[in-house]
């Protein structure tokens, strides 16, 4: 089934809080990954009923890569997690990894061990407190691939100052992942060697899409300045959408 498909049957029904242009975006840079041959495991901190966790899924599953979702699972069991990818043949095959503990207890050589590889998407969307997200932005630069990306969940989201300082704080000095594109309400961040190519792909997706009305924001502001969908942060050019 195509993207959109996928959000209705799928994505939609699983409990928990998705923007569905971002859900769209994600699916676009993971096919992208698959496409330009980005390989390695894709992994989760924060996974709730497995909302977001069914799109890094379906990639998974596309590209026989194995799957790693870090929880405490106080909210959800792991049962509901593997319900939630049971709904579609395009996720309930996939070689998936639970881990029922807090993030910061895991660590870097650990999760490349068991991934057998470095990550190529990681998503952070835990603990909102400052020093756990700061924790697990520095555990995602440690294993990421060199041609991988970071979604961080809940930036500039005004009822989650903890996630802010956090990002403000990593970013405060030189990192190996810089920021590309901020989409309602996640800051994507790729490897530096890769970051002008993934902000082309996402770029290119937003204005190809017909369906949701903030890519029709972006083309209209787009014609009319580029700085009104693309801004410095951290030095570095972001998009916004």
């Amino acid at each position: 089934m195509d993207n959109l498909q996928f959000q209705e049957s799928v994505v939609d029904k699983i409990q928990g809080w998705l923007i569905r242009v971002t859900s769209l975006r994600t699916m676009d840079i993971l096919a992208y990954q698959e496409e330009t041959r980005i390989s390695g495991p894709v992994m989760e901190i924060g996974v709730f009923c497995g909302k977001y966790f069914s799109v890094l899924a379906r990639s998974a599953q596309r590209s026989k890569s194995k799957l790693l979702g870090i929880d405490t699972f106080q909210w959800a069991p792991e049962s509901r997690v593997m319900e939630s990818l049971c709904m579609s043949e395009e996720t309930k095959h996939v070689e998936v990894l639970l881990w029922k503990r807090f993030s910061h207890e895991c660590s870097p050589q650990e999760i490349v061990e068991q991934l057998h590889g470095r990550p190529r998407f990681i998503s952070i969307d835990g603990s909102h407190e400052c020093e756990d997200v700061y924790l697990d932005l520095v555990l995602a630069e440690q294993v990421l691939s060199n041609r991988g990306i970071v979604a961080i969940d809940d930036f500039l989201n005004p009822g989650t100052l903890g996630v802010n300082e956090a990002t403000h704080k990593f970013f405060a000095r030189p990192r190996l992942v810089v920021p590309v594109a901020y989409i309602s309400n996640k800051l994507f961040a790729a490897h530096r060697s890769v970051a002008g190519a993934y902000r082309g792909a996402i770029e290119k997706s937003i204005m190809e899409d017909k369906t949701e009305p903030q890519c029709k924001n972006f083309r209209e502001l787009l014609a009319q300045a580029r700085h009104k969908v693309e801004q410095p942060l951290w030095g570095h050019p972001i998009l916004l959408c």
